[in-house]
């Protein structure tokens, strides 16, 4: 086979392409700026023998109105903060479902439910101890996250890491290495599929 030069487009093109877990979170940071949550954007993906079967973010239940929509004059705005409620009350006056229960109403919207057992889901941020109950009671075993949950409370931070340990089979921090987050970013900054041979 002929040896063709190489443009320099495709310099960074030579860097070794992702593992799929690499990949994955990749993907689920993505999904994260579609959040409307003020404090914190968080993005998933549920994925099947490395084939995603949905995604979800964080925001308010369809037809409520979003955070981002919220707030008057440039002000941010949050519904917990907004009632004064501490963050150890987040979860019943926070008005946003998390990523991860949006990603599993889909899933059930769509019926793909009963392959939730053999599925790993990708999340930016490690479950709260509502949404490790949802991820057990449909039989999931894998959970993959960028960030710890980190609040506040650390003691409550240790508990809900406790439980995540021991309810799925794999609870395992990602971050994506230096030559995936430059063959990633260069992928969304430049036009992805410009042509790097010329034609013959």
């Amino acid at each position: 086979m002929d040896n063709f030069p190489l443009p320099n487009l495709l310099e960074g093109r030579l860097i070794p392409r992702p593992n799929w877990d690499q990949y994955f979170m990749a993907i689920a940071k993505v999904v994260s700026t579609r959040s409307t949550c003020s404090s914190r954007p968080v993005g998933c993906v549920i994925t099947v023998e490395n084939r995603i079967l949905v995604t979800g973010y964080n925001g308010a239940p369809p037809g409520d109105p979003h955070c981002t929509e919220m707030g008057s004059e440039g002000q941010i705005y949050c519904a917990r903060r907004a009632q004064n409620a501490p963050d150890q009350l987040k979860l019943q006056f926070c008005s946003s479902l998390h990523a991860e229960e949006n990603a599993l109403n889909l899933a059930a919207k769509f019926g793909l439910t009963d392959l939730l057992p053999s599925a790993s889901i990708y999340t930016t941020l490690s479950p709260c101890i509502r949404c490790i109950e949802h991820l057990k009671s449909k039989g999931v075993k894998k959970v993959y996250y960028e960030l710890a949950y980190q609040s506040v409370d650390a003691e409550r931070d240790r508990y809900w890491e406790s439980i995540a340990l021991s309810v799925f089979d794999v609870y395992q921090q990602v971050s994506l290495s230096e030559s995936s987050t430059q063959k990633i970013t260069q992928s969304l900054v430049r036009i992805t599929s410009e042509r790097l041979l010329s034609s013959v």
